[in-house]
């Protein structure tokens, strides 16, 4: 007992500490690589702060690089830098300076914490020769600009390369030590993200391959590039969505180039059969209803209530279930319709401040009510808003960065979301397994319960879609004016359902505390961050040069700045 006693103490003595830890947020990283292939780096460190005296940045293995011009900034106070950066001053010695501590392999780069509590930290420095010419004249970046044991890990990292001219987007570039990290050009620029959280054991180091003659180079290494390439493909563990090959595809024979003309010609036909395929397989093995009931698209009445006990999560997963008859349905069309729950439940609210010369009004979404949650992804949704925000007050914009960063994580949740109900109906057997064909063509089986809720959704559905063209007006319950739109939302017709409410009842909310300009916020702000986070995730899957778009786990050996690990706070 007094063993337990001691580890309950031991516990309790714990949380507070874990609670209270170090955090970094978020790490920006953009370089801008001049005519001369000198890097000139900024980084914003987004941080919570409650302990150590300096952050630091080691880079190792310079070559023939050097970095210099190291600038901090904290609060628009900028360092002061100091020639003899002691690492093992204090804290208040270290205050507002910032300098280099020379390691035996590279170097690190110093600077003070100066206060506790929410920093953001703005760093700048310059790494010369930092694109170098490889001996069969490619030029090549080749850098690990986030080593491994940074501590604490970052919750995110985005770095972005950049020039005066914009790089082609048929680039070959590869990234390393961050498996399934988004990597590859768009719009002129190279991106390599995190996507969430790195690991200790996880680093981001990138390769790329630039054609002769990109920048004006001084230093030849007596390496050509596919030597680096193997080198770096060492250890390596490709991402399973990879399919191009380059060490293959430079040694194509003739007999591999013939090969890939016969299935050239079958490469028609076979995706076309692979589809019939798998048609077949998801109708097999995916939900149909007792004794195969079906629901018609021409016969099904209109339906003026709320359906499915009003709870949209039960009605997110039958649309899904249903997505037939649901031409705009996609997971994350609930977004809108917790946006409007949350509105209607005093969880949040929206805001209208004006800004800039021309006094242009901006909407935000306010997060600074202290809601509670009954709802677990619910609070996780929250959460998100509230981190993109930084400081409560969420902006559009703000959220479409935070999805273009986090798109795996954003899709996830809504994923989850699907799942959970989905399990629901499973264990309270309204979906299980069927015993013969003729109960079901599918798998799973849905019963008359859910069967009915469907049949009404789809009603109300088809109701919402026409009702702007039935003439009598009072058929309509207009009391029911929001509820109606948290299920336009999940059908993925809320502009539509809005815009109609707004010309045919304009008096139904004058005594809510919410008007039809918010309404209309709400669909522009989640259809433009999932709008983010699918354009994100396309960009990375469609790109086809050098890795493919994502990166390797591991891999990586012989970078520049790489070698070694740590950073962050000490």
């Amino acid at each position: 007992m007094k063993k337990i006693n001691l580890l309950i103490l031991g516990i309790i003595l714990l949380v507070p500490s874990i609670a209270m830890a170090n955090s970094i947020k978020n790490i920006d990283i953009d370089i801008y690589v001049d005519s001369i292939g000198t890097a000139h780096v900024t980084e914003i460190w987004d941080t919570y702060l409650n302990e150590g005296t300096e952050g630091y940045k080691p880079y190792y293995n310079l070559g023939n690089s050097k970095i210099s011009n190291f600038k901090v900034k904290l609060d628009n106070k900028e360092y002061t830098f100091n020639d003899n950066y002691d690492i093992n001053a204090s804290f208040d010695s270290k205050k507002y300076t910032n300098g280099f501590h020379y390691i035996s392999n590279g170097i690190e780069l110093c600077f003070g914490i100066s206060k506790y509590g929410n920093n953001t930290y703005h760093i700048s420095y310059d790494i010369s020769n930092f694109v170098v010419k490889t001996s069969d004249d490619y030029q090549m970046i080749y850098w690990t600009l986030f080593p491994y044991d940074y501590n604490p890990s970052p919750s995110n990292i985005n770095i972005k390369i950049h020039s005066d001219f914009k790089y082609e987007d048929t680039l070959d570039v590869w990234g390393y030590g961050k498996y399934g990290a988004p990597c590859y050009v768009y719009d002129g620029v190279i991106e390599m993200t995190s996507d969430g959280s790195i690991s200790s054991s996880e680093y981001m180091t990138i390769l790329v391959k630039f054609p002769k003659d990109t920048f004006n180079l001084d230093i030849t290494l007596d390496k050509t590039f596919d030597e680096f390439l193997n080198m770096a493909n060492e250890g390596a563990t490709n991402y399973s969505g990879n399919h191009n090959d380059y060490d293959n595809y430079n040694a194509t024979s003739i007999i591999d180039k013939i090969f890939m003309g016969f299935t050239m010609i079958i490469s028609f036909a076979f995706p076309v059969t692979i589809m019939v395929i798998a048609i077949i397989v998801a109708k097999k093995n995916g939900y149909g209803y007792i004794n195969n009931k079906t629901i018609s698209k021409k016969d099904t009445p209109f339906f003026r209530e709320i359906p499915c006990n009003k709870d949209i999560y039960y009605a997110n997963t039958l649309t899904n279930l249903n997505k037939n008859l649901y031409s705009a349905y996609k997971e994350t069309n609930i977004f809108g319709a917790i946006i409007l729950k949350w509105v209607k439940e005093g969880k949040i609210r929206f805001t209208t401040t004006t800004k800039g010369g021309f006094n242009k009004e901006t909407s935000s979404i306010d997060l600074t009510l202290n809601p509670t949650f009954d709802n677990e992804l619910e609070k996780e949704l929250f959460d998100i808003m509230h981190e993109a925000s930084k400081d409560g007050i969420l902006e559009t914009k703000e959220l479409e960065k935070w999805c273009r960063n986090h798109y795996s994580k954003f899709f996830g949740l809504f994923t989850r979301i699907n799942n959970v109900q989905l399990e629901k109906l499973k264990i309270n057997n309204h979906i299980y397994e069927r015993t013969n064909k003729e109960e079901c063509k599918c798998k799973n089986v849905m019963d008359d319960t859910i069967y009915e809720d469907s049949k009404e959704l789809y009603g109300l559905k088809l109701y919402l879609n026409e009702f702007s063209s039935i003439n009598t007006k009072e058929v309509m319950e207009v009391h029911l004016w929001d509820e109606y739109l948290m299920f336009a939302y999940i059908f993925g017709i809320a502009d539509k359902v809005t815009k109609q409410l707004k010309n045919l009842y304009p008096e139904v909310i004058k005594d809510y505390n919410i008007d039809f300009d918010t309404l209309l916020y709400i669909n522009y702000i989640s259809t433009r961050s999932v709008n983010a986070a699918s354009n994100a995730r396309s960009r990375a899957e469609s790109y086809s040069s050098g890795g493919g778009g994502f990166s390797s786990g591991g891999g990586g050996g012989g970078s520049f700045g790489g070698g070694g690990g740590g950073g962050g706070f000490r």
